[in-house]
């Protein structure tokens, strides 16, 4: 389709593909408003894949998506709603422009909650994924003490794995902050850890692995005990 050749087109020129986005965002952003729930599920992915794929050339679009993806969060089709819960943790990733979406984040969160709830693995991931970039981009805007013990209860992820990425490069990041909140999560999330980082091995890109192996070497010189029980932590 017209859009798949837009998002191939996002992944081979990354970052220069912000020139031809400004060409492409007004019909992709039609569609993501159609009446009909497959036109705005997929134009919300094709949002988020280009985003992903152009990074940093996303900034000038900030606010136009943000406004968009809001609205979308609370769409009444369960695609729609996941596809932009991931497409907003990739906007805040990539964008420049947080003096826009930096205000929307008690917005986005409390969005999300429900997304945080539900008993759809692929939302259930999408929307652990935006939380996870969300505290990454901005530590100082996210109630940590009130959302990572959910985010924690939510690990691991069952279905999309590639959401492991966000979510373990973050709480990594808060183990290397000295963040009180994870400190606290340790019992809970070492069980996780051993999860994630044993088989199926797709569950880690080799980056993230690497980084929570370190974090776990960490732990273990911490608190041995946490890690003795779990033969694949023990073995790192």
């Amino acid at each position: 389709t017209a859009l798949d050749v837009v998002i191939g087109l996002s992944a081979a020129l990354g970052s220069q593909f912000g020139e031809l986005w400004k060409v492409f965002e007004k019909p992709v952003m039609k569609l993501a408003s159609s009446q009909e729930a497959f036109e705005r599920s997929t134009s919300i992915g094709v949002i988020a894949e280009c985003t992903a794929h152009m990074g940093a050339a996303v900034t000038p679009s900030t606010a136009t998506l943000l406004k968009l993806l809001l609205h979308r969060l609370t769409d009444e089709d369960p695609e729609s709603r996941s596809n932009a819960a991931y497409a907003t943790g990739l906007l805040i990733q990539h964008s420049e422009d947080a003096n826009t979406y930096g205000p929307a984040y008690p917005q986005i969160l409390h969005k999300l909650e429900p997304l945080l709830q539900t008993e759809r693995a692929r939302t259930l991931d999408n929307a652990a994924g935006c939380v996870s970039r969300m505290i990454t981009a901005h530590p100082d805007k996210v109630p940590i003490g009130d959302v990572l013990p959910v985010l924690a209860g939510l690990l691991p992820l069952k279905e999309d794995y590639e959401e492991n990425a966000p979510i373990y490069s973050c709480i990594v990041g808060l183990y290397q902050a000295g963040n009180s909140v994870v400190q606290e999560l340790t019992p809970k999330l070492v069980p996780v850890f051993a999860a994630v980082l044993g088989e199926p091995k797709e569950q880690l890109d080799e980056e993230t692995r690497a980084k929570l192996v370190e974090t776990v070497k960490y732990i273990a010189k911490q608190q041995p005990a946490l890690i003795q029980g779990h033969a694949v932590l023990a073995a790192l």
